[in-house]
């Protein structure tokens, strides 16, 4: 292959700064801000026929009956539903949310991104109390650094390995269940499952800022004024950073690749 053929598609910002480091003389690439896919996005594959698309972090929605063009393509993506699933099943497809270099450097970013958000409440966050819910990579890197700033951190889960986990890693711990009865002065969720149901609601009153993915951890009856749903943080504070984070796991996949088609 001569020249590689890229279509980056996604409203992100980092997605065009993803298009920007891929550039140079040995490909051409095609950055289209879209937030789904629609008979534009079908020809202009068709025309272009690209060698490698990168979609989104999250499944584009699909306003044609039909997807063209894509059969030859190496795809990127996020993460896919089952009708984009059936559409690349004969596809070369990888997953940057699976990839560990790109998962911590994202995680450090979102948690770098709650903190940016929180300042530009006019509040101090030392001295605070936070509750975490959740102990992954995301959560581990927000409870780090709201600690790290002077903050009391507490880490509400349901997995006992990850109590265990945050109990060694010294935060103060405490069973999802009973996470109403802890006080605190706001609640950052990073569970992405709609976990908090009216009981919770009633029994957790302060506010409620929501870093997992759409659609949060509400159930859809609950209704809360002080509730924030955070996604996408790195893409918005923080564009030229997360589009090089992508590029790297991107460049080192197709690293990965080359090696083991060898």
């Amino acid at each position: 292959m001569n020249e590689e053929k890229w279509l980056v598609i996604g409203t992100d910002a980092r997605m065009k700064v993803l298009a920007k480091r891929l550039s140079n003389g040995n490909r051409t690439v095609y950055f289209k801000n879209f937030s789904e896919w629609d008979e534009e996005l079908n020809k202009t594959v068709l025309d272009f026929h690209p060698h490698f698309v990168v979609l989104p972090i999250h499944p584009l929605p699909i306003k044609v009956p039909i997807v063209l063009g894509l059969s030859n393509a190496i795809v990127f993506s996020g993460k896919l539903n089952s009708e984009w699933s059936h559409i690349l099943k004969e596809n070369e497809v990888y997953y940057y949310l699976e990839d560990e270099g790109f998962i911590w450097h994202n995680a450090a970013l979102t948690a770098e991104g709650f903190v940016s958000h929180f300042y530009n409440t006019k509040r101090a966050i030392q001295g605070k109390k936070f509750i975490v819910t959740g102990f992954g990579r995301v959560a581990k890197m927000v409870a780090h650094i709201l600690k790290s700033i002077g903050a009391e951190v507490c880490i509400a889960v349901r997995s006992n390995v990850q109590l265990n986990e945050a109990k060694a890693f010294r935060y103060e711990t405490v069973d999802l269940i009973d996470v109403g009865e802890v006080k605190g002065d706001f609640l950052v969720n990073t569970i992405p499952a709609k976990w908090l149901d009216e009981q919770f609601n009633k029994k957790i009153p302060m506010p409620i800022y929501d870093l997992a993915s759409f659609p949060g951890c509400l159930q859809d009856e609950v209704q809360r004024k002080h509730y924030e749903l955070l996604p996408a943080l790195p893409g918005k504070f923080f564009p030229e950073d997360a589009g090089n984070v992508l590029y790297e796991s991107i460049v080192e996949q197709l690293r990965r690749r080359n090696v083991a088609t060898r």
